[in-house]
């Protein structure tokens, strides 16, 4: 994990929350909570090397690619 990065999105997040929070003010609690739900999951996912996790498409290729073999090209 690169300490810059998390910070930086703080940082980045912070700003966020004081530019946006003053024009919340007539916004539901469920609004606000989801918009402090949604920043939170955004800073907690910069924490991990998120660049190195197979994603969908290592799953699609481990599953068809022994089929493709016997199935021939």
């Amino acid at each position: 994990m690169e300490w810059g990065q998390f910070f930086g999105t703080a940082a980045v997040v912070a700003v966020i929350v004081i530019l946006q929070w003053p024009r919340m003010k007539d916004y539901s609690k469920r609004d606000k909570g989801g918009f402090i739900a949604l920043l939170l999951i955004g800073l907690i996912l910069s924490l991990f090397n998120l660049q190195h996790i197979k994603g969908p498409l290592d799953l699609e290729k481990a599953i068809f690619h022994p089929i493709s073999r016997i199935i021939g090209k």
